[in-house]
């Protein structure tokens, strides 16, 4: 993401650590409009649980995963909100779809002990800045994290199997940020889409006239960082930004150029508000809340990715991947190009064990 300028939208939420965190280049604004929900909302909302519907895994890649020791399967049950410890593990089945054609790969992210010869990293800082108040600052301490990719696998559509490979990597998260999750914002959202104020008030005074809680805002702004730790796993991973790149709709030439570069925002909402997902579909006990979270990507203010989250709790085993357990992402204007990717496994030491 390097060169890449931040924007925000207003009335809405912005990240204040551009110059002290260079890495931090993406902008985060609630687009209040994109929460109005048009007449076809259902329908629309029903194609995208449609597409996050489970995709069986092609048989070379269920060998693959087998031979390099990834469990493909396996919740374990969710335990209080302790760090990240070692061997807490989460694998990811990502499919890409291009009309009748699917590809897939599987990823898993795992806690390692961090290395006692290498110099303890120095907790990361956020400060979030929004129309709800004074800034809010949010701090947390980095914990290593190892990752393997094994793909590409032909699922469907292929005549001859693609050429698959392993790749690896080993970086930090924050665990902190992760912690925080975007299981909260969702249900924020999701209360403020059903109040009448709301429908009504699209405009600066909107989110006062919802007359959100204390606990919601704070739940709004932290979704910046935990959006931003959740991506550190798509930073790290050569591959899955390669699909991306396939997903994104790019501004022109000029565009880039009058804006002397790309500016993203990522803003709640794609046309819907945030809806209740059933827990059992993504293997979780039916006492745990779950929610479809609809952004959209912008690049120099044109609508560039339309992306769907499904978030619950991040309590462990799910702090690993911020409490995300599917995604869906549609390139614009082709609604047969998309790619999902959905957790398979999560385990981990249950609560006050070693």
């Amino acid at each position: 993401m390097n060169g890449i300028l931040p924007r925000q939208s207003k009335p809405g939420v912005r990240c204040d650590c551009f110059e002290k965190q260079p890495a931090c280049r993406l902008g985060l604004g609630i687009a209040l409009l994109g929460l109005c929900l048009a007449t076809h909302g259902a329908e629309v909302a029903d194609k995208i649980s449609q597409k996050l519907k489970p995709i069986p895994a092609a048989p070379a890649l269920v060998t693959a995963a087998n031979l390099a020791h990834v469990p493909m399967e396996g919740m374990s049950p969710l335990s209080g909100t302790n760090g990240l410890r070692p061997g807490d593990s989460a694998t990811v089945l990502i499919t890409f779809v291009e009309k009748k054609k699917q590809t897939q790969w599987l990823l898993q992210v795992e806690a390692t002990a961090p290395e006692p010869a290498k110099p303890a990293e120095k907790p990361a800082k956020i400060t979030v800045s929004s129309s709800f108040g004074p800034p809010m600052k949010f701090e947390s301490k980095p914990a290593p994290v190892k990752l393997q990719m094994l793909g590409p696998f032909g699922a469907v559509g292929w005549k001859k199997p693609p050429k698959s490979e392993v790749t690896k990597a080993q970086f930090s998260l924050n665990e902190d940020f992760l912690g925080l999750g975007m299981d909260q914002a969702a249900a924020a959202v999701f209360r403020w889409s059903r109040t009448a104020d709301f429908s009504k008030a699209v405009s600066s005074n909107a989110l006062a006239a919802v007359k959100p809680t204390q606990a919601e805002q704070r739940a709004v702004c932290g979704t910046f960082p935990a959006l931003m730790s959740y991506f550190e796993i798509v930073k790290h991973t050569e591959g899955l930004q390669g699909l991306l790149y396939k997903l994104v709709d790019m501004p022109s030439v000029w565009s880039i150029i009058r804006h002397r570069g790309l500016a993203v925002d990522f803003s709640f909402g794609n046309g819907l508000a945030p809806s209740v997902a059933d827990p059992a579909e993504w293997n979780l006990p039916a006492s745990v809340p779950a929610f479809y979270f609809p952004w959209m990507v912008r690049l120099n203010g044109q609508r560039a990715l339309r992306v769907t989250l499904v978030t619950t709790s991040p309590r462990p085993p799910l702090l690993i991947c911020g409490g995300v357990v599917g995604v869906l992402l549609e390139k614009i204007g082709d609604d047969e190009t998309y790619m999902t990717m959905r957790l398979v496994s999560a385990t981990g030491k249950a609560a006050g064990k070693d």
